[in-house]
C-alpha cells in the first residue's frame, strides 16, 4: 500500500479547486481512506472471531457491533468507487500530521481567495477537518523547532521531517525547496528514508496504474467523498 504526504503546495490546489489533476489525485486518496478503514474494521473483527474460535466457540462482546460498522464501511466505500474507472486504485493512503495541518490551515486563511474566491477565511478549521480525514496515520506530535535541517528553506524542514517519521514513501511537493534538484529528490534521517517527488513526475513514473483513464475521474466527486469519510472519522 503506496503511502504519500502531500505537501501544501499540493493539497491547496487539491482542495480549493474544483477541477484539476491534484483534485482527482486527492479523490482517490479519500477512496484509500475509505478501504484503509473498511479493511481495517474488518481485521478488527477477524480477530475477535479468531479469539471466539480459541475460546471455545463463544461469542465475543462486541462482534456483532464491529460487522455492522465494517459492513457500512464497505457500502461507503463502494459507493464512492461506483463513480470510478473500474481499475481506479484504492490502495494509495494519505499520511499528515499536525505540523502540515497547522500549516495547510494558516494558508488557507491567508491565499484561500486567491485560488477560490468563494473560500473564506472561516472556511479554514471545516477545510482543515477535511484533510485530516483524508490521511489514514503519521507521526506523534513534535515541536516543529525539533525538526532537523533537512531543506534550503528551515520552514519546510519539519513538513520533510513529517515525512520521514511517518515512514510515507514519497512526499509529493512542487516546492523547490522541498524538491531541489529536476524531479525528485531522496531524504534520509534517522533511519528513515523518504522519496519526493514533483506531482507531475509521480504521475508519470510512479504512479500505478499507468494506464488510468484520468479523464474518467471526476473531482466534483470529492464532496460525496468526504461525507462518506465523515461517517467513520
Amino acid at each position: 500500500m503506496p503511502s504519500v504526504v502531500m505537501d501544501t503546495s499540493m493539497a491547496l490546489p487539491a482542495t480549493l479547486s474544483p477541477r484539476g489533476m491534484t483534485r482527482k489525485f486527492w479523490l482517490l486518496l479519500a477512496v484509500g481512506a475509505l478501504a484503509y478503514r473498511a479493511e481495517h474494521l474488518r481485521l478488527e473483527l477477524d480477530a475477535l472471531n479468531a479469539e471466539a474460535e480459541r475460546e471455545g466457540g463463544g461469542e465475543i462482546h462486541g462482534s456483532e457491533l464491529l460487522e455492522g460498522l465494517a459492513a457500512a464501511a464497505e457500502q461507503r466505500l463502494a459507493a464512492v468507487r461506483e463513480h470510478l474507472p473500474h481499475d481506479a486504485p484504492q490502495d494509495c493512503v494519505s499520511l499528515g500530521s499536525v505540523v502540515l495541518f497547522d500549516e495547510y490551515e494558516r494558508k488557507v486563511r491567508e491565499v484561500g481567495a486567491k485560488l477560490n474566491p468563494r473560500v473564506s477565511p472561516e472556511m479554514a478549521p471545516v477545510l482543515r477537518r477535511q484533510f485530516e480525514a483524508i490521511c489514514v496515520g503519521g507521526p506523534a506530535p513534535f515541536d516543529p523547532a525539533t525538526a532537523p535541517a533537512l531543506t534550503r528553506d528551515p520552514a519546510d524542514d519539519a513538513i520533510v521531517y513529517t515525512a520521514l517519521l511517518a515512514d510515507a514513501d514519497f512526499l509529493i511537493s512542487d516546492d523547490r525547496d522541498i524538491v531541489p534538484e529536476r524531479d525528485e529528490h531522496t531524504y534520509e534521517h534517522g533511519g528513515h528514508r523518504v522519496l519526493a517527488v514533483r506531482f507531475g513526475h509521480f504521475v508519470r513514473d510512479y504512479f500505478r496504474p499507468a494506464e488510468l483513464d484520468w479523464g474518467a475521474v471526476d473531482g466534483t466527486r470529492l464532496a460525496t467523498a468526504y461525507r462518506h469519510l465523515g461517517s467513520i472519522v
